[in-house]
């Protein structure tokens, strides 16, 4: 039996974790920066959550021993590379030709931020590794001690990291706000050209790995 100790610990230890791993500015979160810079706050949300449901799926998939696949070979490491640096080279093309284009699909878009946020973060290497290390360390500990303070760890970790991505977006927002609209601008084309050159980093590394 789970003593009330234990449940607060595991919410407050999975909450401050899930806080510690969205912290490092990965290729999801600089994506949801710039689109709270350039289309408001609900749209770098959206974004966001969808990195999150990306992290979900791994964890599912880490969960149910699937994360072998990842282990068999430098191949299928170098394809998660690869795409990963081609999805986030269209999403820095498409950001550019995007100044040209109006409000005219405005529907569909909140769609597409969900997809985005999700591909960036399935299509990343480093969100398997991330989702076994821990796994294989603290989940695998709260684990041991039973489902139901399993469940409630990953919950809580999860809360932590929507709670990260709100502060982040709501941080850019107030940023853009306090700056000059010429510096505001300026802001958004230098994050569009970082998602454009860690697209061809990851591109370069995932080709490079293939040959190597």
């Amino acid at each position: 039996m789970c003593s009330l100790f234990c449940i607060i610990k595991s919410i407050l230890v999975g909450y401050i974790l899930g806080i510690i791993i969205s912290i490092p500015l990965g290729p999801s979160a600089i994506e949801s920066v710039n689109r709270t810079l350039s289309k408001g706050f609900k749209e770098g949300l959206i974004v966001s959550l969808g990195a999150i449901s990306a992290d979900i799926t791994y964890l599912v998939l880490v969960n149910c021993g699937i994360f072998s696949l990842f282990k068999l070979s430098k191949n299928t490491e170098a394809l998660f590379w690869t795409l990963s640096g081609i999805v986030m080279i269209l999403i820095g093309y498409s950001s550019f030709c995007n100044k040209r284009v109006e409000k005219s699909q405005n529907a569909s878009k909140k769609y597409d931020a969900f997809f985005i946020g999700y591909i960036i973060t399935l299509c990343n290497p480093m969100t398997p590794t991330l989702w076994i290390s821990l796994t294989a360390t603290v989940l695998n500990g709260w684990h041991s001690k039973g489902g139901f303070l399993y469940t409630l760890s990953i919950l809580s970790m999860v809360c932590g990291m929507i709670s990260w991505f709100i502060l982040l977006n709501l941080l850019a927002l107030k940023g853009i706000k306090l700056a000059k609209p010429r510096q505001s601008s300026k802001i958004k084309i230098v994050i569009t050209w970082i998602i454009l050159i860690l697209g061809i980093i990851f591109s370069i590394r995932g080709i490079y790995k293939f040959f190597t």
